[in-house]
């Protein structure tokens, strides 16, 4: 399952589309930087489905512009739209996070520059906050409810980031001897929390 397919399928399934319409909604859902959709790939996407009978293409010439296909979601695809949400929705794995990843090998940064990133994804972190919640203020009454709550759960989500790396910023600036502490991780101590991680990424 690919994110694409499931975004394409669920815009088609609201009203059928041309390729440049697609790519406009999901440019204007700001879908890039939360959802991660890649825009160069959607045609790619289309192709894909369409060869697998999810999509189907219509020629359409609307009033005076040049003739263009326009998809439209198949009951097929409307079947494996319903089959990706609900394995989205009950996903039980950990989500994939490069941030996490970074986290965990901090020490190979300098302090100074340990703080200065995390700095820079705060204040990151804060635009893209801002800019959400002055969209959900401009369009609050036009929204349906699953966007309100996306846009709610996004902002809140983005709250508590912002929070816990303002926290691990206080404590980074605490540390008096930033290489003495890199020297004092225990492989057999990681190892047995990447073990705990792991079998909670692996439960059902």
């Amino acid at each position: 399952m690919t994110k694409n397919e499931l975004v394409v399928l669920g815009l088609l399934n609201q009203m059928p589309m041309h390729g440049y319409q697609l790519y406009h909604q999901i440019e204007k859902s700001n879908m890039e930087t939360w959802a991660q959709v890649n825009l160069a790939s959607i045609y790619n996407t289309l192709d894909r489905l369409r060869r697998e009978k999810m999509v189907e293409a219509k020629k359409e010439k609307p009033g005076k512009m040049p003739e263009r296909e326009v998809y439209h979601i198949t009951p097929k695809g409307k079947e494996k739209l319903s089959h990706l949400v609900e394995e989205v929705l009950t996903e039980h794995r950990m989500p994939e996070n490069n941030f996490c990843v970074g986290i965990a090998f901090l020490f190979g940064l300098s302090k100074k520059k340990a703080l200065e990133c995390l700095e820079v994804k705060r204040k990151n972190l804060k635009r893209v906050a801002e800019h959400l919640e002055n969209f959900r203020r401009d369009f609050h009454r036009q929204l349906p409810l699953n966007w309100k709550f996306l846009l709610g759960y996004g902002i809140d989500h983005i709250h508590l980031d912002i929070k816990k790396l303002e926290e691990i910023k206080r404590t980074i600036s605490k540390i008096k001897n930033w290489s003495h502490d890199v020297d004092n991780i225990r492989l057999k101590e990681v190892e047995d929390l990447t073990r705990r991680v792991s079998k909670l990424k692996n439960w059902s």
